[in-house]
């Protein structure tokens, strides 16, 4: 048997946390998370189907896969934020607060969809509009909230391809020149990926930039890695230290930001996974039963997208 020092108390060293405990999102963040990832989802289920029944003039298959994205980066910004859509993506202004109805209007045919500029402006979205003059609006807005100095920002969702980039570059130094406050969202389609997969893993260097800026390099599928890096960028933004780029690409291989393993990025574009399971996959590890919460979520907005599109019946 041991003996037992009674001149000096063992110290003991303090219990570590449990990993399953330890997160940089609060539990109510997550929820607000997966709830607009959900809402999502079936906002581009819905579209799919009214456009196979003829009555709609296009669907949401530009957003196919960015549920993550979406919710991640809209999800914080505030009614004075800018967001600047892309092409044929309209689920970040669904999260950002844009009526369903109205997204919904922007896919019917010309007949029904009405003057949806005033409603886009009340919201402070900016559609994708002319592909020559977007960049020097963004810009614009960007100045305009620099000079009001009000925390505002303007979140910009960039065409995918590397070709269609070239315009950016000017708006993209001139961001890191004036320090804008600006978050650049650039996605990776399934097409240019493997083409983009040596730049991807250089990004990931906190030193890296795109013309100045810091360009961070995060999975798009994984909303919790995507709320991360948009919400330290915001914070930036906010604080007038200038712009990000947030290169959002579906490599399998990508770690979430601070891990320590770099593996090589590989991609399947017949086997990516589905972001909305991987996000209930990471809120059971916390804990956290998403069916409990999918039902709630599900027969509510069933309701608000039935409201939302009875437009088209009449």
């Amino acid at each position: 048997m041991a003996s037992i020092s009674k001149s000096k108390p063992e110290r003991r060293a303090k219990p570590a946390p449990l990993k399953e405990t330890f997160s940089l999102v609060s539990n109510e963040k997550l929820l607000a998370i997966y709830a607009a990832m959900v809402k999502c989802r079936m906002v581009q289920q819905r579209a799919a189907l009214l456009f196979q029944q003829g009555k709609l003039a296009s669907d949401l298959h530009a957003s196919s896969g960015r549920e993550a994205t979406a919710a991640a980066i809209a999800i914080d910004l505030q009614p004075g934020d800018s967001l600047s859509l892309s092409a044929g993506d309209w689920l970040p202004a669904s999260v950002k607060g844009m009526a369903i109805e109205s997204v919904f209007r922007a896919l019917a045919p010309a007949s029904v969809q009405l003057n949806g500029a005033a409603a886009m402006e009340q919201k402070n979205i900016l559609s994708a509009g002319d592909k020559a003059q977007r960049p020097a609006s963004i810009r614009e807005r960007a100045l305009a909230a620099q000079a009001a100095k009000q925390d505002s920002l303007v979140a910009a969702i960039l065409p995918s391809d590397e070709q269609s980039l070239k315009p950016w570059h000017d708006i993209l130094a001139a961001a890191a020149s004036q320090r804008l406050p600006i978050v650049f969202v650039h996605y990776a389609d399934a097409g240019e990926q493997a083409a983009m997969a040596k730049p991807a893993r250089k990004s990931r260097n906190p030193h890296a930039s795109f013309h100045g800026v810091p360009a961070i390099s995060v999975d798009a599928l994984d909303a919790v890695a995507v709320y991360r890096v948009a919400f330290e960028a915001i914070v930036r933004a906010r604080q007038g230290r200038g712009a990000t780029l947030l290169e959002c690409a579906t490599f399998a291989g990508i770690p979430n930001p601070g891990s320590e393993k770099e593996p090589e990025p590989s991609f399947d574009p017949l086997r990516l996974p589905d972001p909305l399971a991987t996000m209930e996959a990471y809120l059971r590890s916390k804990g956290i039963e998403p069916a409990q919460h999918n039902q709630h979520i599900v027969a509510a907005f069933n309701v608000e997208l039935d409201l939302a599109t009875r437009f088209l019946d009449l």
